[in-house]
């Protein structure tokens, strides 16, 4: 102001790659109690990095912020909210299964669901799902897109 100042004591801060973020507690606190959650530079509802678990595949639909939805999509990962949200397979084949979740006033989420082809030291087969662009219609052409291979030259010969 012209003709006067105002000092309010300094927040601690918590600052990863020139943006607020901290992913166990506020990024900004000041002592008097105020409190402020960041995720990567976004501010998120405290939940949202307290208690990540207890994010639904319904609530991430239904928030009207676009960046807050994607940090509670990364919060719980592709393959919770894929479960959750009841998502049913584009397309399937030998290569894994595509589904795509249509976002509101956002670009549709497009997931490839893959298993590893080589076994754990127990047997198992590890699953993954991965996030591909929007416009991948089949599952092979989708695992392509991963390699950075055409769908036409996706042909491997051995798989490690």
């Amino acid at each position: 102001m012209d003709a006067e100042v105002i000092a309010v004591p300094r927040p601690s801060l918590s600052v990863v790659a020139d943006q607020l973020h901290r992913d166990d507690g506020p990024a900004v606190a000041w002592s008097n109690g105020a409190r402020y959650y960041f995720w990567r530079g976004v501010q998120v509802p405290a939940r949202v990095i307290l208690a990540p678990a207890s994010i639904t595949a319904q609530e991430i639909l239904a928030e009207t912020n676009i960046e807050v939805r994607r940090v509670m999509i990364e919060r719980i990962g592709y393959e919770r909210f894929l479960l959750e949200s009841q998502a049913r397979p584009l397309h399937a084949d030998g290569t894994g299964a595509l589904y795509r979740i249509e976002m509101p006033d956002d670009e549709p989420i497009v997931l490839v669901h893959v298993e590893n082809a080589t076994p754990e030291p127990d047997g198992t087969l590890k699953r993954y799902v991965l996030r591909v662009p929007p416009h991948m219609r089949r599952a092979r052409e989708a695992v392509a897109w991963t390699f950075a291979v055409p769908e036409s030259e996706y042909s491997p010969t051995k798989e490690t």
